[in-house]
């Protein structure tokens, strides 16, 4: 018996060319899937250590100054592929040193903004938006999108502190805006020792105390979120795959992180670890108390109406 073969109709001489030079594809023959079943983190778990950053700030003291450089600052360029500057998909994080004496000078831009202080002393401020704003070690200071602020360091110590921007979320939506300011140095108008830009080290230590996990409140940030979590001794904090990423940093004590596809790492005070999208993990206390910040891009998923799933 026979039997009839039917075959199945080829597009017509020059057809795809033609597509292709109006700027047009096939949906029914793309060249790779465009949408898939879960997330595929183009970024990869990686560590950055406090020490090794102040000892590569102190040497670059030599030869970069705050009139040379918009800021003296290592950025945490997350190491894949054609990367040169996102620490993961939505954020960026640097470390920064003002020396005594010195002003970076002040200047606002679209990206939203905060710095988490790890060694000052005293007369170390932000200016935001005329407003002096007093900073300690573990104080985190907050600057919202199109916000004037400056640094100083009138002190004896040099000060070191992390920043964290949403840069990268910025880029991607097209809506970049900096611009310095006319004057160089932003002028004190007004001094709020206690503004709600800044979360003294106190408060977020009791309240990683009390609560484990505190939420501090960032809403004028709209973007960025920001934890205190608190740990003690042989205590484990265990994270499924999510859609945010995040970037913790230790505060205080010492800390032992397993992120899968990463393996198990030990971190201490200022040392910093990325944990993108869709990575599991757990966070053990190898101190009899252990602080952590947490910063992610929380906020901006929940905002968009994403589903992550721990929600399913």
């Amino acid at each position: 018996m026979s039997q009839t073969v039917t075959q199945a109709p080829t597009a017509p001489e020059g057809f795809f060319e033609d597509l292709h030079a109006r700027a047009l594809s096939p949906g029914w023959a793309k060249k790779a899937p465009q949408m898939w079943p879960t997330p595929r983190p183009r970024f990869v778990p990686a560590v950055w250590r406090y020490a090794d950053a102040r000892a590569a700030l102190d040497a670059a003291c030599a030869f970069v100054s705050p009139e040379q450089a918009e800021r003296r600052n290592l950025i945490m360029v997350d190491p894949i592929a054609d990367n040169i500057y996102p620490t993961c998909r939505n954020l960026v994080a640097a470390y920064q040193l003002v020396l005594p004496g010195e002003t970076a000078r002040s200047h606002r831009h679209s990206p939203n903004a905060l710095r988490l202080i790890l060694d000052a002393g005293e007369r170390t401020f932000t200016i935001v938006n005329g407003v002096r704003i007093d900073v300690a070690p573990g104080d985190v200071v907050l600057t919202p999108s199109w916000h004037w602020h400056g640094h100083s360091n009138f002190g004896d110590e040099p000060a070191f502190w992390i920043d964290f921007l949403d840069v990268p979320f910025v880029q991607n939506l097209e809506c970049m805006f900096f611009e310095d300011h006319p004057q160089r140095n932003e002028p004190v108008t007004g001094h709020e020792p206690d503004s709600p830009m800044r979360h003294k080290r106190a408060d977020l230590e009791r309240g990683a105390l009390e609560q484990g996990t505190f939420e501090l409140d960032t809403g004028c940030l709209k973007t960025i979120g920001v934890q205190s979590i608190g740990l003690t001794q042989g205590a484990r904090h265990e994270q499924r795959p999510r859609i945010d990423n995040s970037i913790y940093t230790v505060l205080s004590g010492n800390v032992r992180m397993t992120v899968e596809q990463f393996g198990t790492v030990e971190l201490t005070r200022g040392d910093v670890i990325v944990i993108p999208c869709w990575h599991a993990f757990s966070i053990e206390s190898l101190s009899e108390q252990s602080q952590l910040i947490r910063v992610s891009d929380e906020p901006a998923m929940r905002a968009l109406g994403f589903r992550d799933v721990t929600m399913l």
